[in-house]
């Protein structure tokens, strides 16, 4: 999807506290085989908020920064993505974040997409302002805590470890400090059974001992045992081929692209190696970013994007790519143009919770 007039005005980043896995695998909580094999180095811990909270605090800081920019009333939807519980069953967790943010009475609406939540939430809000009026913003948020008993951030999954955070991006059609090129979603449902198991059941997990999602993939691959190496491929080139289609439809190559910014996986995940092929090495991703600070579910994107203006690493005229990837699977890529360096970021408000100046949100 080519588009026009579609831009980031803000956005704004909360982290838990980093904890080094080094540490981790001292303590025995992390394989030290997985360690040394995905070159991750910390995780983003989150002990005193709840994911819809670290959203909102993200949410807080991308208004602090906008300042007169973004108008509340203007927000004319809110999109939610996450990848985990967020705190209470059958529960709004969006409209939690737009009660203790924007309020007003703009549709909240939660997006499940995994970890390419974040993406498609991006995409289908760009979408929503192409038939928008020029004062019409859109804020997509992220929240991500991953915590027991319900879920082992370092064992649940492989080739990963899940961190704690939250996210916010507000978009809208006036100008602001990035135009968003292209963007592009894309799917292959046929591999959704890697992670459904066996069957499907009556009730959410009981939460008293934590997902097993690697016996899962586990069970399908001994299933699939002679198409594993087409499934592998077909899941990185899937990204491969989503990324291809935002290049060609913002009318660019991989080697017009200053920096991509891909989720926070190990060096395990085989699509490392497509971006390789591509000529895109680790020096011009996040990946020494990513490997500090670990999966944030749907929130890389926009953390990662934060990351690299607040440290300096983009200049007015660079083109950056993100890019995402989730169950069923699901991918999704967004071109993006750095019109200038926000005045936030030049005076360095840096990415993570000592960024963020204002409290968690109340709890009622």
């Amino acid at each position: 999807m080519f588009l026009n007039d579609i831009y980031i005005t803000s956005l704004g980043t909360r982290l838990g506290r980093r904890l080094d896995l080094d540490q981790a695998v001292a303590d025995g909580r992390y394989p030290a085989a997985e360690h040394v094999a995905n070159a991750l180095l910390g995780v983003t811990v989150s002990e005193d908020e709840f994911a819809p909270d670290l959203a909102v605090a993200a949410v807080r800081q991308a208004l602090e920064r906008a300042g007169t920019d973004v108008v509340p009333e203007d927000v004319r939807l809110l999109l939610h993505a996450s990848a985990y519980f967020q705190g209470q069953d059958m529960w709004t967790p969006a409209s939690y974040i737009q009660h203790h943010t924007l309020g007003g009475s703009a549709p909240a609406v939660e997006l499940d997409q995994k970890s390419n939540g974040g993406m498609a939430a991006l995409s289908l809000a760009a979408g929503f302002l192409a038939g928008c009026d020029d004062s019409a913003s859109v804020l997509v948020t992220t929240g991500e805590r991953f915590c027991p008993p319900g879920f082992d951030r370092f064992r649940t999954e492989s080739g990963t470890v899940m961190a704690d955070g939250g996210t916010a991006l507000v978009l809208g059609r006036r100008p602001g400090f990035a135009r968003v090129v292209s963007c592009a979603l894309t799917s292959d449902s046929s591999l959704e059974h890697m992670y459904r198991g066996r069957g499907l059941k009556d009730a959410p997990a009981s939460g008293d001992k934590p997902l097993n999602m690697r016996a899962r993939k586990t069970d399908f691959m001994r299933r699939n045992v002679n198409d594993l190496e087409a499934i592998s491929l077909r899941i990185a080139g899937g990204i491969g081929d989503c990324i291809r289609q935002v290049l060609a439809e913002a009318k660019c190559d991989a080697d017009d692209i200053r920096r991509f910014v891909m989720p926070n996986n190990g060096r395990t995940v085989r699509w490392w190696t497509m971006l390789a092929d591509m000529g895109v090495g680790p020096e011009r991703t996040t990946w020494e970013f990513g490997r500090r600070i670990s999966h944030l579910g749907s929130g890389d994107q926009t953390a990662g994007l934060d990351h690299l203006l607040t440290t300096g690493q983009l200049q007015a005229g660079d083109r950056v790519l993100l890019a995402g990837s989730g169950y069923g699977f699901n991918w999704g890529a967004a071109v993006l143009e750095i019109l200038h360096i926000p005045s936030w970021a030049v005076a360095g408000t840096g990415t993570g919770r000592e960024a963020d100046v204002t409290a968690p949100a109340p709890q009622d």
